[in-house]
């Protein structure tokens, strides 16, 4: 039986810490706009009706997250497609909250801003060869010789009886 590849161990590394983040930004929405949202559902039930279809969605992404992160850990042929799907979406949800935030970035690093023209370039070089990493790694998660063994070994280690 073939050994977890480090690819596949970062992999399911990365996808448990962001549905732990994921489960934590969900639990802390129910708890602080839910009695909003149920005071001001008594005028309005279509307000309550969106609100419950929007947190049974976030609850069923997290639930995704967490049976990626079981089947992975199972060698499921199906956790390696999904996890290549989460580890896709990713990189898309940084660029996504990059361009569309409803807030301005935090100062909590004020000596990382760029400050001229050559700090902005070489900002850009770097989130480029980061992609290129990252894009490399998600090949190396769902291709690789190593991970096509270890997601293609039967889940139980048994060895199949061949009968005649």
């Amino acid at each position: 039986m073939p050994r977890k590849p480090i690819s596949v161990w970062i992999g399911q590394i990365l996808l448990a810490l962001f549905g732990l983040g994921a489960a934590g930004a969900v639990s802390y929405y129910i708890v602080v706009t839910w009695p909003v949202i149920l005071r001001v559902a008594a005028d309005n039930p279509r307000i309550l009706t969106l609100s419950v279809v929007e947190t049974i969605v976030k609850l069923a992404v997290v639930g995704f997250l967490a049976s990626t992160v079981v089947l992975i850990s199972r060698r499921s042929p199906l956790g390696r497609w999904f996890g290549l799907q989460l580890l896709a979406t990713l990189p898309g949800y940084s660029i996504y909250s990059e361009f569309f935030s409803s807030s301005p970035p935090p100062d909590f690093f004020p000596w990382l801003v760029p400050a001229n023209d050559a700090q902005r370039f070489g900002y850009v070089i770097g989130q480029f060869l980061a992609l290129a990493l990252y894009l490399t790694f998600m090949a190396r998660f769902g291709f690789s010789r190593a991970s096509r063994a270890y997601f293609g070994a039967p889940a139980t280690g048994s060895q199949m009886v061949e009968t005649r």
